[in-house]
């Protein structure tokens, strides 16, 4: 199976280049990847659950459930961890509330270390067990989707590099 793939270091000196040439190029290159894969954002964020899903998340403390948001950025940049990356989507929650993130990623390096915590992974597996690793909604989702949100950034970035090619030829 050959699956497509861009070269992030080679996109980042062409962007570099582009920039000098057309200056509008990697903003219009931004705003079709959000307009294509935008979408896909708000279907992953729509995967997560609205209301608490154990009763300990509804308070109004640093660690109660909140809504969440999905965003898409473009960086041709370096990523702090890996690098490799050329579109993020981005599930936020609103109000800087901790919930989604505690109820996303809990159990999914450990099965706890205290009871508190072994019982909350209980209570979350039982309700929505996390398959595989990664989250239990989000992440879920984003594996689902991500084929296509890929090939859609990938065409993107063809179309753009196509009518720049054109203009140069001009």
């Amino acid at each position: 199976m050959i699956t497509p793939s861009i070269d992030q270091q080679g996109l980042r000196v062409a962007l570099a280049e582009l920039k000098e040439v057309e200056p509008n190029v990697v903003k219009d290159l931004r705003t079709s990847l959000r307009q294509k894969v935008g979408p896909y954002a708000r279907e992953i964020a729509a995967a997560v659950p609205v209301e608490p899903p154990l009763s300990g998340f509804a308070n109004n403390g640093a660690t109660s459930w909140a809504s969440v948001r999905g965003s898409v950025s473009f960086t041709p940049g370096r990523s702090r961890k890996t690098g490799n990356h050329l579109v993020s989507i981005r599930v936020t929650p609103a109000k800087q509330k901790r919930g989604f993130y505690i109820g996303e990623l809990a159990g999914m390096r450990t099965n706890g270390i205290t009871r508190s915590g072994r019982a909350l992974i209980r209570g979350l597996n039982a309700r929505y067990p996390m398959i595989k690793r990664g989250g239990r909604w989000a992440f879920e989702k984003f594996r689902q989707t991500r084929p296509e949100f890929q090939a859609l950034a990938i065409t993107s970035v063809k179309m753009t590099t196509d009518k720049v090619n054109k203009k140069l030829v001009r």
